[in-house]
């Protein structure tokens, strides 16, 4: 697994029996859930701090998308 900087945090859209959340890597809660997909990755877009990435997931959990920061 790759190394990220302490400074670097991502946020990662996941399923969830209520809908989709988007959820902060290493944060016990998420930040909040959605009835759609596309309504979370654009949720988790907006919310991202600048030098963050966009984990997007499938149903499944793997990784559908990585969504890399824009430095």
């Amino acid at each position: 697994m790759a190394k990220q900087s302490s400074t670097s945090k991502r946020t990662h859209v996941v399923k969830r029996d209520s809908g989709w959340a988007v959820k902060k890597e290493g944060a016990k809660r998420a930040t909040k859930v959605y009835t759609t997909k596309e309504q979370a990755v654009k949720g988790a877009e907006k919310s991202r701090k600048s030098g963050s990435d966009v984990v997007i997931h499938k149903k499944d959990g793997s990784i559908q998308e990585w969504k890399k920061s824009q430095k």
